[in-house]
């Protein structure tokens, strides 16, 4: 359509009829451009898509930590996914900075148990397949707001919390239609 368009105003169509075809084709192109450059999210990002595993004792797959080197067998199956947060930002606490991430009502629910059953345990932050970040359960976490400390540069943690809201939110946003 955009191309009969502008095709019609390449060949001298009347000077109304180009005006009407010109307003068209302006407003086509102008939807067109915005449909591109929306994320749906507000703001630009790139995918990052979050699972969260928890260590195993007796079988699973080995993770290793990308600067650390720690090898630790996990439970292939996430327990948290980009589903469930609701928010990611950077945190300062007593050790440095890290990522808090806050669950939505329900599994916040669901974390709550999974954390009070698996005490002592690690649970490892996987960023597009790769392992980032791991947090060691201490106790019950009844307010779904828990950190991950992660194994990238304090000065790239802002983009990483951005990346990880903005997928989130697109996917909570696809699958709420």
């Amino acid at each position: 359509m955009l191309r009969e368009l502008l095709r019609a105003l390449a060949n001298g169509a009347n000077n109304e009829r180009r005006s009407a075809l010109l307003a068209l084709s302006t407003l086509a192109l102008g939807l067109l451009s915005t449909s591109c450059n929306t994320t749906g999210v507000g703001f630009e990002y790139e995918r990052a898509v979050a699972r969260f595993v928890l260590e195993s004792e007796n079988s699973g797959t080995i993770v290793t930590m990308p600067v650390s080197e720690v090898r630790i067998q996990v439970n292939p199956t996430a327990i948290l996914t980009e589903f469930d947060l609701e928010s990611v930002a950077v945190a300062e606490v007593e050790l440095g900075q890290c990522l808090q991430f806050t669950l939505n009502r329900r599994a916040s629910r669901t974390f709550y148990q999974a954390s009070a059953n698996n005490q002592g345990r690690r649970m490892i932050l996987i960023v597009n397949g790769q392992p980032v970040g791991l947090q060691r359960i201490e106790r019950p976490v009844a307010d779904g707001i828990f950190y991950v400390f992660v194994e990238i540069p304090d000065a790239d943690l802002p983009e990483l919390a951005k990346n990880l809201r903005g997928t989130s939110i697109e996917i909570q946003n696809k699958i709420s239609g």
